[in-house]
């Protein structure tokens, strides 16, 4: 079997005008609106904006307690 992973963008995009800087950098080349620190790879987990992991299961429930026998039944005379 072979993993292709998930396309990763190393560009980053400026969120002002949209357009596409190199990860290095920390101004937009075409506005010059400040970009955030760090290559941006949405895609990879643990990366900002990615979805956390989800959370350990909780324990599995106790098993009930076993109803008490109750008394057994006289057969009935006919």
């Amino acid at each position: 079997m072979c993993f292709r992973p998930a396309a990763i963008e190393l560009n980053k995009k400026c969120a002002t005008c949209g357009a596409e800087n190199e990860p290095t950098a920390t101004v937009c080349k075409a506005c010059g609106a400040e970009l955030p620190a760090g290559a941006a790879m949405s895609g990879m987990p643990g990366a900002p904006g990615a979805p956390k992991a989800p959370g350990a299961p909780g324990a599995p429930k106790a098993p009930g307690m076993p109803g008490a026998p109750g008394t057994p039944k006289a057969p009935r005379n006919q």
